[in-house]
């Protein structure tokens, strides 16, 4: 083999060993890149955690706080209405021991009873005293001898209407009663509406003569 040749093979193994070495070192630095990147978003991670991680501890502890506080104010509000409480029922206290002190000994009141040729003296009872007392009810008043609510109305004011007509129809407990004039009489005036519901003994319609 001539020596230039040899010279040339050998200057070309030397330039592909220095290619491979420049890959070779360009692959480590890329690598290298790629493992920083990596330690990097790692770090970035790491802290974001740490971060999250913190604030939740700080909200935990003004919940924890807050609660406290509520509890305090409530405990402070609760023994605050007890106080006033206690105190209206002294005030209370007070004003009826006056009352009492202040109002005047009512005597028993006796009322004489007559039995035969005897007379005895007894109580009314608190029923009897505030007893409704009875009226004789006018003929040419037309009352409501049940609750219920009025369906139909087939008169009118001014009207003189003959024995036996019809007045109105007063529905109660699901059932109709229809209302019929008493004797031949004048509409002096009537008291209610259709779709009103009314409650016992009241005045409907009131007569006058015809």
């Amino acid at each position: 083999m001539p020596q230039t040749d040899k010279r040339a093979e050998e200057a070309l193994k030397a330039q592909r060993a220095l290619e491979a070495k420049k890959a070779q070192l360009e692959k480590k630095a890329d690598q290298k890149k790629k493992i920083e990147r990596a330690k990097r978003i790692q770090a970035t991670k790491k802290a974001d955690i740490a971060k999250k991680a913190e604030e939740e501890r700080k909200n935990r502890i003004q919940i924890r706080l807050d609660a406290k506080i509520m509890a305090e104010t409530n405990k402070k509000k609760a023994l605050e209405d007890k106080k006033n409480a206690l105190a209206l029922k002294a005030e209370q206290k007070i004003k009826q021991d006056k009352t009492m002190v202040e109002e005047p000994k009512k005597e028993t009141e006796f009322i004489d009873f007559a039995i035969t040729a005897r007379k005895y003296k007894t109580l009314l009872t608190k029923k009897y005293k505030e007893r409704k007392f009875w009226i004789n009810p006018s003929p040419y008043d037309i009352q409501s001898y049940i609750p219920g609510t009025i369906i139909q109305i087939f008169v009118k004011e001014g009207r003189v209407v003959k024995e036996g007509d019809p007045l109105l129809v007063l529905e109660s407990m699901k059932m109709q009663n229809r209302i019929e004039m008493p004797f031949t009489a004048k509409i002096k005036k009537i008291n209610v509406k259709e779709g009103e519901r009314i409650p016992k003994d009241f005045l409907m319609i009131e007569l006058e003569p015809a």
